[in-house]
């Protein structure tokens, strides 16, 4: 467990160098910048040149989903942990040199999605005006037809249905002036009635009048041509758009097989936004530029003689500060939970990793937690078939499955110690399918069932949970005597550990341990007469020392709050009984699947049966269970155990780098 220890670096050397420079920090990625302050310093015709990029970037990606939309790649799941494909700084350069051409087609590709979207709303507003024709499809006259010399002609609908009769009803009653005039219904439905009424000019208005008062509407779609012309218009509008879209669509397929050029432009890109805004972060003179950030220590030497042998510049390396970034380094089997500590915090200045000590809380918590054999196999064999078939995936997706194969090795261990193999599938198959006899169990634990002594299992939670917690209180006393603050040690941790130690000695014997445990555990009376010593000596030394450099009236006081922590303290260790709870329900449910399956008895139907349950109800279990296993070993990991040592508070290590690019990946010399 380790964080990496750091350098400062200052580079100078000449301006036209630059760039040259840049590069090389970057396929080199280890080189932290640290941002200049001073405005006036910062290359003013950067920005440009860093919008263009961050164009480029949009423009490639913009593309990509055109080509996702219409001609996806394929691969799923799988091609996202084959990870981005090598290329050496020589391959990469050859590559870029063709990037007029892909930026033509990116552009391209962008515009042909506009025009298809173009397309499409055509096609659509042709749709519409198909439909409002339709109703008036019968009507020999132009939609905007409105009068003759001596009459008015009025062409819309009224709403709802309606007959004949209904509409010269309604006119009579309220144009009984009103006598020639022509009506003709153009059919009808339950939403509207078409109709064309003619009448005479000085009748006009009154008819107008009635018909409004029912509510009637001109057609939405008004040409110059029969509704049966416009209607023919308006369907070859409607093909001719989807013929145009289908057209461009083929076209924006045809592009898939540029789909690589495209990917690259699109990691170039990021690499040269990268690149640039790094530049911003740097100062410059007239003639000359200098950086100043971070270096890891081991490679410090190494990548200062690179960049004096290769360039023009001058590399002054110094101790670092206490605002260097943090990066951490551990072994293999701790790695994988970095992601664990890093999304609580990184380790503050004078603070050790906790990465390796945690890990082995970690696996071994998870794995209580869902104690069940064959889902752990499960675990171990899909992810250790995932790191091996894909070797070259994501660092981030291979540190989480790194961490669920080692999660998955813990459950395995405890499955078989508490003898849960897809809960009791084993015996109940034997049971069922088999005739092995009820009263015989074939898969017995190597430890003891939970499900028949759970206060068993209750008591040794609370022991892992006290084991847990005291390792972080020691991680906290180690690093105080480092400082050698001795006050602080005896008031926050020996006093601690003395006092919770004697609680629990004097507890061992009493009545409602026995209850819990169902069997009294007598000590010897020396050992009860040592543990009432070590229980006062550690509350006065909480009492005396956890302020001790307050004045005597205010320390008091203050110890005391802080022996009042000891509630806390109870409530931490009643925090484990979630091993209790999870682990017990992984097998309760799992043992509920295996019963449903069973209740069709043997044969070939029973055993279809049994099958399709195992696997659907088992799937949700594990899925389920592993959910809450990992969400709550994250919690004791972050509130109990963090809790009781762990400040966090570092600056992440983020060296200017090649690791953010998706498809392609440059390999560092």
């Amino acid at each position: 467990m380790a964080v990496v220890p750091m350098l400062k670096m200052l580079v100078c050397g000449a301006r036209e160098e630059e760039s040259s420079v840049m590069k090389t920090l970057q396929r080199q990625g280890i080189f932290h910048i640290i941002p200049l302050e001073e405005e006036a310093l910062k290359a003013p015709e950067v920005k440009e040149a860093l919008n263009k990029a961050e164009k480029r970037v949009s423009l490639a990606e913009h593309a990509l989903k055109v080509l996702d939309a219409y001609a996806p790649a394929g691969g799923g799941l799988l091609a996202s942990l084959s990870g981005a494909a090598e290329l050496s700084p020589e391959d990469w350069q050859k590559k870029a040199e063709n990037q007029e051409n892909t930026l033509a087609l990116a552009e391209d590709l962008v515009n042909k999605e506009k025009l298809i979207n173009e397309a499409a709303a055509r096609a659509a507003r042709a749709q519409v005006q198909a439909e409002a024709l339709i109703p008036w499809k019968k009507l020999g006259l132009p939609l905007d037809f409105t009068e003759t010399e001596s009459c008015r002609c009025f062409i819309g609908a009224l709403p709802g249905p309606w007959t004949e009769g209904e509409i010269r009803s309604h006119l009579a009653e309220h144009c009984p002036q009103m006598e020639a005039y022509s009506l003709e219904l153009l059919g009808g439905d339950p939403a509207q009635t078409p109709l064309v009424l003619v009448c005479l000019k000085e009748d006009a208005p009154q008819a107008e009048d009635a018909l409004r008062r029912k509510g009637f509407a001109r057609p939405l779609v008004t040409s110059g041509k029969t509704p049966e012309d416009a209607l023919n218009e308006v369907k070859f509008e409607r093909a001719a758009a989807l013929t145009e879209g289908e057209e461009l669509k083929a076209a924006v397929k045809a592009a898939a097989s540029r789909r690589q050029e495209l990917e690259f432009l699109y990691d170039d890109s990021l690499l040269e936004r990268s690149r640039l805004a790094s530049f911003q972060m740097a100062g410059e003179g007239q003639r000359s530029f200098f950086l100043e950030g971070y270096v890891p220590k081991a490679r410090g030497e190494a990548l200062k003689k690179k960049l004096e042998d290769k360039y023009t510049v001058n590399v002054l390396l110094s101790e670092a500060d206490e605002k260097a970034p943090v990066l951490l380094k551990n072994n293999p089997f701790s790695t994988p939970t970095e992601t664990v500590v890093e999304s609580y915090g990184l380790p503050g200045r004078g603070e050790i990793d906790p990465t390796t000590i945690m890990s082995f809380f970690y696996y071994i918590l998870f794995g209580m937690m869902l104690s069940d054999a064959g889902y752990g196999l499960l675990m171990v064999i899909g992810c250790g078939i995932a790191l091996k078939k894909f070797p070259a995936m994501g660092k981030n997706m291979k540190k989480m499955l790194t961490m669920f194969f080692w999660c998955g090795v813990s459950t395995t261990i405890w499955g078989f110690l508490f003898g849960s193999f897809f809960g009791d599938a084993i015996d109940v198959i034997a049971h069922t399918f088999f005739g092995v006899p009820a009263d015989k169990q074939i898969f017995k634990a190597l430890w003891f069932t939970p499900l028949d002594e759970p206060m068993r299992l209750l008591i040794y939670c609370f022991a892992f949970g006290l084991v847990h917690l005291f390792v972080g209180l020691g991680i906290k006393g180690y690093a105080l005597l480092k400082e050698k603050r001795t006050k602080d040690f005896l008031g926050s941790v020996l006093g601690w550990f003395l006092l919770i130690l004697g609680l629990l000695l004097l507890l061992v014997p009493s009545d409602m341990y026995a209850s819990i445990a169902g069997a009294p555990i007598p000590l010897p009376a020396w050992m009860g007469t040592l543990a009432k010593i070590m229980a006062l000596a550690g509350a006065l030394l909480l009492l005396f020392f956890a302020a001790w450099d307050k004045k005597m009236g205010l320390r008091l006081a203050m110890g005391a709050y802080e022996l009042y922590g000891v509630t806390g303290w109870l409530s931490d260790v009643l925090s484990y009984s979630r091993l209790l709870a999870l682990g017990l329900a992984t097998g309760v449910i799992a043992s509920v699947i295996n019963t449903m399956g069973s209740m069709m008895g043997g044969g070939i139907g029973g055993a279809i049966i049994f099958i399709i349950i195992f696997l659907l109800g088992h799937t949700l279990n594990m899925a389920i269970n592993l959910l809450g296993a990992y969400v709550h070993t994250n919690r004791l990991q972050f509130v109990e155990f963090f809790g009781k040592f762990y400040e966090a508070g570092g600056e992440a290590f983020e060296p200017l780098g090649t690791g953010d690019t998706k498809y392609y990946h440059l390999e560092e010399n």
